[in-house]
């Protein structure tokens, strides 16, 4: 890995500034440093976090991430960083698990049926050493009904005994259109018994992006961290709004959006 003076000089630091200010980088390393190093960075906040492990991925395990969007995949792409053996990448959209298997992950749909019982036959009934939830408060079924809990039930029961589990979707404390009175208020009812029972752990929280700036930066720059696959299509600025547009709609295989002030 280059050490900081073999750096190009527009991914150093501005001399004077402490840890937080970075030169832009130059156009030609755009698609790694953009939208997709951002994700990249969640992505590895649900397997390190300030204060402790989140989902605690080590070397040889196996983990499981729910959402194939930019933030699981990179999740996915950092479980390899940090050691992990295999990864499945639980989602509905067939372009994302396309993607997914773009970063080495094992896809596994939703329409083929209940995920816990996939990763079941797939581990030999031990479960995931380590699970990752991407999705956040709004996971629906495949009728669009929405219900905060349903992720969180999967993953109590898709990672094995004393395994650990790392919540990077968002929740909030109120939602004021959520589907029932517990939820408007911000409380989720998962299956806490089972997660007691399992000696299971989770880590909650959003990711202190600062903190990885600089190591994040170091493994693109060595080729060991490509968060750019995830980037689908590349635009203008006064395209933004037809590319937020099919991204909310996950149409046209749009994954991921760059944008590009001065023209595509």
């Amino acid at each position: 890995m280059p050490g900081r003076d073999e750096l190009p000089s527009t991914l150093q630091r501005s001399p004077g500034k402490a840890q937080e200010t970075w030169v832009k980088a130059h156009d030609n390393a755009a698609a790694e440093y953009g939208e997709g190093e951002r994700a990249h960075r969640t992505g590895y906040g649900a397997l390190k976090h300030t204060q402790a492990a989140l989902a605690g991925v080590s070397p040889g395990d196996t983990v499981v991430v729910y959402g194939a969007g930019p933030v699981g995949l990179l999740a996915a792409h950092s479980s390899y960083l940090r050691g992990a053996a295999r990864v499945f990448v639980v989602d509905m959209h067939k372009d994302r698990l396309e993607l997914a298997s773009r970063f080495d992950a094992t896809p596994l749909n939703l329409a083929d049926g209940n995920p816990v019982e996939q990763i079941m036959d797939a581990t030999g009934g031990l479960g995931a050493d380590r699970g990752i939830e991407a999705v956040g408060y709004q996971a629906h079924d495949a009728t669009g009904d929405e219900h905060p809990e349903m992720v969180l039930d999967s993953l109590v029961n898709a990672v094995r005994t004393t395994g650990g589990i790392g919540v990077v979707g968002v929740y909030v404390p109120s939602d004021p259109g959520a589907p029932n009175e517990a939820a408007k208020q911000g409380r989720v009812g998962f299956d806490y018994g089972t997660f007691f029972q399992r000696g299971q752990s989770m880590g909650t929280g959003q990711c202190p992006v600062k903190r990885y700036n600089e190591h994040l930066r170091d493994l693109i720059i060595a080729g060991r961290a490509a968060p750019s696959l995830l980037v689908s299509h590349e635009v203008s600025l006064s395209e933004a709004p037809g590319a937020y547009e099919k991204f909310d709609q996950r149409a046209d295989g749009c994954t991921k959006v760059l944008l590009h002030p001065a023209g595509a």
